[in-house]
């Protein structure tokens, strides 16, 4: 258990990897390390190829890869794609005959994934989480529309409390992700602390909120969390 007045428990796993898919074939670069107890952001950032669209059938793990979720995104189609038990999947992003592939690397902490998991949200860049449960804990990791291509966020996320979203916490345009966090560490059978953590897409840490003594007290809960800005303080 970590006391309230500790830092919070979240997670940022820095992610070495992008995938790159030519007419060819799928070649992944690097893979995250297998670190879930914090850490800061290192490394270089993960880069994205476009390609024409690949022909033929596109593997996920050892397995044909199926559509799990799709979303339109400024003209682009957004989709998530995932083998037959929801354990490895790829993004697929892209228009016409131009698409871009990303490997999807939360699995490998045993998130899985499903129809709800992939959601976008508009503005001056457009973000895309990309989400699974892995016991009572929630798992993610973004994709942004840059100005030129998509590109993967540099961190992966956790939610000791089992919940993110996506949230314009500070009104620039571009949604931040925002965490349900618990004071007393994923899996107790108990908790009376309760906070909202809050990343940029650039994986800085822009503050959290006061602590609550009960989750549904938590702005927002539980359909979209949404602290205002005014509300964050040092984590």
């Amino acid at each position: 258990m970590r006391e309230v007045s500790s830092a919070p428990k979240s997670v940022v796993v820095t992610m070495w990897a992008s995938a790159v898919v030519t007419v060819a074939a799928l070649v992944t670069v690097a893979s995250l390390p297998n670190a879930l107890d914090g850490g800061t952001p290192s490394g270089a950032p993960p880069t994205s190829t476009t390609a024409p669209a690949p022909q033929g059938q596109l593997y996920c793990n050892t397995g044909p890869c199926k559509v799990l979720a799709t979303q339109r995104v400024e003209g682009d189609q957004v989709e998530l794609l995932t083998d037959k038990n929801g354990g490895n999947g790829r993004i697929r992003v892209g228009r016409d005959n131009t698409h871009s592939i990303f490997e999807v690397t939360i699995g490998q902490y045993a998130a899985r994934l499903t129809p709800q998991s992939l959601s976008c949200v508009l503005g001056r860049l457009a973000v895309c989480l990309v989400s699974g449960e892995a016991g009572d804990t929630v798992t993610g990791e973004l994709f942004v529309r840059g100005p030129e291509a998509w590109e993967r966020a540099q961190s992966a996320y956790v939610a000791t409390a089992g919940l993110m979203n996506l949230h314009d916490v500070d009104g620039n345009g571009v949604a931040e992700l925002v965490t349900a966090q618990s004071s007393c560490g994923s899996g107790a059978s108990y908790c009376d602390s309760y906070f909202l953590e809050v990343w940029s897409t650039e994986t800085e840490q822009m503050g959290c909120t006061a602590p609550v003594t009960k989750i549904d007290r938590l702005p927002g809960y539980p359909s979209a969390l949404a602290p205002a800005k005014s509300a964050l303080r040092k984590c």
